[in-house]
């Protein structure tokens, strides 16, 4: 039998919700715990999406995976209602389609020599962002054409098309390399992309789900000061703001795209934040990196944050509705568990399946 999970009709085909959520529902500690839910250290946005999850794990009848608190095997392991079991997470069910799961075995097995990739976590941590990742960008690099549909439609002064993509990348992983920045600063998605210009441009992504811009923090290095100082791409390269916990990951990002540059990799590049509309840390966090910039569309290096709201609305109108739905419902829809706080947690009867996952 296959495993999918049931869709109420999507934002794309209903009114306008006249009670459209502005924020994630703040959940009472009984419910969280009541769905092996509750950790102490979740934002209220954080803490919303697991049950999200966990109410979706539901749906397909799968048992929890256990998790140790803190990561630390002095405790004992618990159920967590995010987290899918080693055999669910083997058959991929963490993943959108048995295509994606087989297109992240083989990029696993052939990832970049000192590549950080969680194994554990990209497939069984259903609130991680890395799965999420692949769902999102794994059907694109399977279809070139709808990539470049996507992201026209996204970045239009920027993107014409799209010729390839790499995960998990970057220009050097040798620590010891002086023209870099001598840390394990990685890109979650390389771009390689033909402008309207006709010239050949990288585009890098960076994706954040339930992440709350609150560190840890990279250890500070000189050569963050020196490449932000020859980068030239903020108001004050040395502004204390740039290297907070909140700030420092886009600035190393951007520093790391600008030496791509500058060291013939690419005549251009682009960063590009993906983040939910809910969550509100990341999207003040990108506003904030943005009002540090000299220019938001630099020439040769520039910078920008969308919701992934957006992206869902491009991949949507660019022919990929199964896809879209899948995305939204999976990641962006909170209702349902509004509903569950509210205590009307029956779904509806009309439900549809959206995209099969991979047969048990």
């Amino acid at each position: 039998m296959n495993r999918t999970i049931p869709c109420q009709p999507s934002d794309f085909d209903t009114p306008a919700d006249p009670f459209k959520l502005d924020r994630a529902p703040l959940i009472p500690e009984a419910l969280l715990r009541q769905h092996a839910c509750f950790i102490p250290g979740d934002t209220r946005y954080r803490a919303a999406s697991r049950l999200r999850q966990a109410l979706l794990r539901q749906d397909l009848s799968l048992e929890p995976g256990l998790h140790r608190p803190g990561g630390t095997s002095a405790l004992p392991p618990n159920p967590l209602g995010s987290m899918l079991t080693p055999a669910d997470a083997a058959r991929g069910l963490n993943f959108i389609s048995p295509e994606v799961y087989a297109f992240t075995r083989r990029s696993l097995s052939l990832r970049e020599e000192g590549a950080c990739v969680n194994v554990d976590r990209l497939f069984r941590n259903m609130l991680s962002s890395e799965p999420l990742l692949h769902n999102a960008f794994v059907p694109l690099a399977l279809d070139l054409d709808l990539a470049s549909r996507v992201f026209s439609r996204l970045l239009p002064d920027f993107v014409h098309g799209v010729t390839s993509m790499r995960f998990e990348t970057s220009p050097s992983r040798d620590r010891a390399d002086p023209r870099y920045l001598g840390d394990g600063t990685a890109f979650d998605v390389a771009i390689t992309v033909i402008t309207p210009d006709g010239e050949p441009a990288t585009l890098f992504v960076e994706m954040k789900y339930t992440e709350a811009c609150q560190g840890p923090p990279a250890r500070r290095r000189a050569r963050y000061d020196e490449a932000s100082r020859e980068a030239a791409l903020h108001r004050d390269p040395d502004a204390p703001t740039l290297r907070t916990v909140m700030l420092e990951q886009f600035w190393r990002l951007h520093l790391l795209a600008d030496l791509t540059v500058r060291h013939g990799h690419t005549s251009r590049a682009h960063i590009l934040v993906f983040y939910p509309r809910l969550n509100r840390h990341v999207r003040t966090a990108t506003r904030l990196y943005a009002a540090e910039l000299k220019s938001p569309a630099a020439e040769r290096t520039g910078y920008s944050a969308l919701a992934f709201e957006t992206f869902v609305e491009a991949l949507h109108a660019a022919g990929a509705e199964p896809q879209a739905r899948y995305l939204h419902y999976r990641y962006l829809d909170l209702k349902p568990v509004l509903d569950l706080v509210l205590g009307e947690g029956a779904m509806a009867a009309s439900v549809a399946p959206i995209l099969a996952l991979p047969s048990p």
